[in-house]
């Protein structure tokens, strides 16, 4: 192991804030000792988990980590973001998380380096929620404080504002295509094919930049070289090894792979 390496790792293990480091396929490469024992796992139960196992299942918690993780992949640094969090035995805590984008020596997003700093004051606000009276957490006066100033920032917390226009600039010309209008993208290279009726037209952009510029509550990756346009979708068929295929209003035919499975699931209220 190169020294740099060594001294990196020694670092990262010895760090006294819990520190991880996610792929973009949405799973943990490496775990420090704090954060190991912040959220419950041994170093071989976490390593190569879905990250989201990590967050509450609540708006606050897979919701904003959804998100955040979306803006990772398109290269956005994130810095401390109010997120709920889910430890291995189920006890929920609120934490800052801080996220830097790791880029490889040709300038792609590999993975990330990210911190959660714990709300000092929020440990407890769900572990107690089978004491006191009624059921009621046994808060202290800190922590209730701490609890309402969370709650607080998020509902006054901006709104994310996703393109209603994309600019397509083709021959030398620039046109203007409404969002609404594609019915589902395809990869190619350097560039998205962006589907609208019987036309395309290409953008010079990448699938994971596209995706995070668009409302992910109207548009959902189904494959890695495809985004559609949930309002297209007629009709889903099973395949084998948990596979689907999307067949769209004008016939055409997408591969739904079983990762984006949970998510689709998620946006039109039912299975596949």
């Amino acid at each position: 192991m190169r020294e740099s390496t060594r001294i990196y790792r020694d670092l990262f293990d010895e760090a006294p804030k819990a520190v991880l480091s996610v792929g973009t396929d949405g799973r943990i490469r490496m775990a420090n000792r704090r954060a190991q024992e912040r959220l419950g796992y041994q170093l071989d139960g976490i390593a190569r988990r879905p990250v989201l196992d990590l967050y509450a299942d609540s708006p606050p918690g897979k919701g904003r980590a959804q998100e955040l993780f979306l803006q990772f992949r398109a290269g956005v640094e994130i810095h401390t973001e109010a997120v709920e969090m889910l430890r291995a035995d189920g006890i929920q805590f609120w934490a800052n998380l801080s996220v830097r984008p790791i880029r490889d020596t040709r300038g792609q997003v590999v993975a990330s380096c990210s911190l959660v700093d714990e709300f000092p004051e929020s440990k407890g606000l769900k572990e107690s929620s089978q004491s006191g009276l009624n059921g009621q957490s046994e808060l202290s006066g800190n922590s209730k404080d701490a609890y309402r100033l969370v709650t607080l920032l998020k509902d006054f917390k901006i709104e994310q504002r996703y393109p209603d226009r994309l600019l397509i600039t083709s021959r030398g010309r620039t046109s203007i295509l409404r969002v609404e209008e594609i019915d589902w993208i395809e990869a190619g290279g350097n560039y998205v094919e962006l589907h609208v009726g019987q036309k395309a037209h290409l953008l010079r952009e990448t699938m994971n930049s596209i995706e995070a510029r668009l409302d992910p509550r109207k548009f959902l990756r189904v494959h890695r070289s495809a985004i559609v346009n949930v309002e297209r979708i007629k009709e889903l068929q099973a395949r084998y090894c948990g596979d689907y295929e999307v067949f769209l209003g004008d016939g055409t035919q997408l591969r739904l792979s079983r990762g984006y499975r949970e998510k689709l699931q998620e946006l039109i209220g039912g299975p596949p």
